[in-house]
């Protein structure tokens, strides 16, 4: 009776809590909604208080949407758009959308809303209205509005400010999303999973990361590390999460859940106590499938066999869906997880409509319109120097914007053009040219923002109302394109934004790269699982790895992991930092040194540089310097004729981690270091690295990440030209356009050498025509 009564109850809350959406409504009672009816959207009206949401019952799946730590929607208009995967029970299961967010005190909630589509259906849209707490919203999601595989969700958010007009103004507003209350509530039993690619089903955490715990109850195997690492990868390549990490243990770690998988491997016999399931086939046979979990929870994979050789096969198995030949070149990067659609890759002279990089036609009513677009390029890419892309807009402006305003191109943050706007009465752009400079153009995705800033005599005047009028302003046309010209291709090395970008060199090997994992460590195993998969990720493709001794490495790619006492002190020196830093470590350690709690001394002295730099002569030198790199993009590096040889490299107190690459002592290969002072350290700083966010700024020779999880390059190098395309002159003209223009003084130098050579042969060639008297 207690059940059936609970049962009645459900069966009744929906019709109570959502029938209607303002209190005390006098209205006549809504008639009865059609079954075959899709719900409506949830549009709650101002000073309507929503049922808070409530953890997931029994029998539920929480799948949690926000794949970052944090979401935060600023200006006026913002959105984002990523993909989730789902399985085909979940896609057909009832589901319900809950989402938790809190805004800024300046968002005018009548003029203000804040929407959810997943895949182009509106499931959720409300005034934002939330600046004092944090609420917490429950809309069911419309039957059919899922499906199987890739789902799009996008949130968007048009916010004005309640007073004030001005374009600083603009800058105030923001809602953030909060991830651990936004998710969907899946009625259905826990996941099962039955392909590679349901792995992806797992999702992410209440943070926006993804674990996978790789229970291995024999970590004392000798070739152990090369299994794992390559299981880990095939488990990367499969899930594609922005945030993932693996961490190796004998024993499970924590129970599994949203985020948070489990994989068994190991022999039959090692895994016949915590598989109390497992086939009898893998006694004699490679195996590898989803299994129920013994908790009950989400599906768990097992990896097993007679013995460690039956296990590799059983990997290569896995992995051989999922592998992608060298000889097959990526058309786009997949973002799609963490950035929807997936970023275009541009290898060549190419163009591309907005609409093409998930850029609709908007129109646009208030003062600062921005919206951006990824693409990629390959990790050779050369013409930073030089290059210029081009942006040909398609838009137009009402009568009402005034001179002054103006239309800013970014690239990855950086400003990189600006088009004024001045004359009155509006305009239209037809594919009007907007060169952008490629200096700050990386390997692997890029994100260019277009930014107008929009100034009427309206918002001078700036009357009651003024920032609620739905006056379009602006308008910016989907058939707007990227031009990306001729760009020279050679890679450098080493260069550590190739690595991060694109996997470079480890993504093109084509014999496998040597791992030097330096102990047998749980803690340092995680790390290089995690760093391996990570690499595999950008590279779009399973790097093979190998497990050789330090002597056979010299002419191999290789990769260095370790606490810093445990590595070979060959791989410290050749790249480049002192091996002192395992002493300095535990001697800081050892004298209680609190890393959180000291102040950087390096970045003391430059502060204090800076504050001093404006005095005297060096004053003087200093201005100079500014004008120089503001007029001419000239800088002090690059005025050097030779470089200069580094000091190895001992690490401040405030550092966590070190990564750092140079050419392999043989001068063909890539070496690679990545160490902390404990194994603890090293894989928790590994999992902070790795984190999109923090991965995609990863660039130089070696680059560091401190006690705050920010990373700092310290050193960029001399890299090395590594050439990756067939001879051509084209190519080499452009390659040569692009290090002179690096290398000013060189460039000068030859010039000048060049004009004195030809003044001397003209006087030669003169000096024997004509007449002497």
């Amino acid at each position: 009776m207690k059940r059936f009564l609970v049962a009645f109850a459900l069966l009744l809350a929906p019709q109570h809590l959502f029938a209607q959406t303002q209190p005390f409504d006098m209205t006549p009672e809504r008639g009865l909604v059609d079954p075959a009816t899709p719900a409506p959207v949830l549009q709650p009206e101002p000073g309507t208080t929503l049922p808070a949401a409530t953890a997931p019952s029994i029998g539920t799946i929480r799948r949690n949407l926000i794949p970052s730590s944090q979401l935060v929607l600023s200006g006026e208009t913002d959105s984002r758009a990523w993909s989730i995967w789902l399985t085909g029970e979940q896609a057909l299961a009832p589901a319900t959308l809950h989402l938790a967010y809190q805004n800024a005190i300046f968002v005018a909630p009548e003029a203000s809303t804040l929407q959810l589509r997943i895949n182009d259906s509106q499931v959720l849209s409300v005034p934002v209205r939330s600046p004092d707490n944090v609420s917490e919203l429950e809309v069911e999601v419309p039957a059919g509005v899922l499906k199987q595989g890739d789902n799009t969700v996008q949130i968007s958010a048009s916010q004005r400010h309640r007073t004030d007009c001005t374009i600083e103004a603009t800058y105030d507003l923001w809602t953030e999303i909060i991830p651990s209350g936004t998710y969907l509530s899946l009625q259905a039993p826990a996941a099962r999973l039955n392909r590679l690619d349901d792995i992806a089903a797992i999702g992410v955490d209440e943070h926006g990361s993804t674990q996978f715990n790789l229970v291995v109850p024999a970590l004392d195997q000798a070739a152990l590390p090369t299994s794992i690492v390559r299981l880990a990868q095939t488990i990367a390549l499969a899930a594609n999460m922005p945030n993932q990490s693996f961490e190796i243990s004998r024993e499970p770690l924590s129970q599994p859940g949203p985020g948070n998988m489990s994989v068994r491997i190991g022999t039959a016999s090692e895994l016949s106590g915590s598989v109390p399931n497992l086939p009898v086939a893998a006694a004699s046979s490679p195996f590898a499938g989803f299994l129920e979990n013994p908790d009950g929870a989400e599906s768990m994979l097992v990896v097993s066999g007679p013995n460690w050789q039956a296990i590799d096969t059983a990997i290569s198995g896995l992995a051989a869906p999922l592998d992608r030949p060298l000889t097959v070149l990526r058309t786009a990067i997949s973002t799609s997880r963490w950035r929807s659609p997936d970023a275009p890759m541009f290898r060549e002279k190419g163009a591309r409509t907005f609409a093409d990089l998930g850029v609709a036609t908007q129109e646009f009513s208030g003062r600062r319109f921005r919206t951006d677009f990824a693409f990629g390029i390959p990790a050779d890419f050369f013409a930073n120097n030089y290059g210029e892309a081009t942006v040909l807009l398609d838009a137009a402006y009402a009568p009402e914007v005034l001179p002054g305003s103006h239309i800013d191109i970014y690239v990855n943050s950086n400003i990189a053009a600006t088009v004024p706007i001045t004359q009155a009465g509006g305009a239209i752009l037809r594919h009007f040219p907007v060169d952008v400079t490629m200096r700050h153009f990386r390997p692997g995705p890029n994100i260019i923002a277009v930014e107008a800033v929009l100034m009427t005599e309206a918002d001078r005047v700036c009357a009651p109302g003024a920032t609620a009028n739905d006056t379009r302003r602006f308008v910016l046309f989907d058939t707007s394109e990227l031009r990306l010209p001729n760009f020279a291709r050679i890679a450098r090395r080493p260069d550590l934004a190739g690595l991060s970008g694109t996997g470079f060199p480890y993504g093109r090997a084509e014999r496998p790269v040597s791992l030097l994992v330096a102990d047998r460590q749980p803690e340092t195993l995680s790390a290089a699982s995690t760093l391996l998969a990570r690499i595999a990720v950008a590279a779009g493709r399973q790097i093979p790895i190998a497990s050789p001794s330090i002597a056979a490495t010299a002419a191999e790619d290789t990769i260095f992991v370790g606490p810093a006492s445990a590595i070979d002190v060959q791989a410290l020196q050749q790249t480049g930092i002192s091996d002192q830093i395992a002493t300095f470590w535990a001697t800081d350690r050892s004298r209680g040194g609190n890393a959180d709690n000291q102040t950087n001394t390096e970045e003391t002295f430059a502060r204090w540089r800076n504050v001093l730099s404006g005095r005297g002569w060096r004053g003087s030198v200093s201005a100079f310097q500014d004008w120089l790199t503001r007029t001419f993009d000239f800088t002090v590096g690059s005025l050097k004729l030779f470089p200069t040889a580094a000091e190895p490299y001992l690490p401040g107190r405030d550092v966590r981690l070190v990564a750092a690459q140079q050419q392999s002592p043989a001068g063909e290969k890539t070496w690679a270091v990545f160490t902390a002072a404990t194994p603890a350290l090293l894989r928790d700083s590994t999992q902070r690295l790795t984190m999109q966010q923090t991965w995609s700024t990863l660039s130089g020779q070696m680059a560091v990440l401190n006690t705050a999880n920010q990373l700092r390059v310290v050193r960029s190098g001399t890299p090395k030209f590594v050439p990756t395309q067939e001879f051509s002159i084209a190519n080499y003209r452009l390659i040569a356009a692009n290090w002179f223009s690096g290398n000013p003084l060189i460039y000068a130098c030859g010039l000048f050498a060049a004009c004195v050579l030809l003044g001397l042969a003209t006087s030669g060639f003169l000096s024997g025509l004509g007449r002497r008297k």
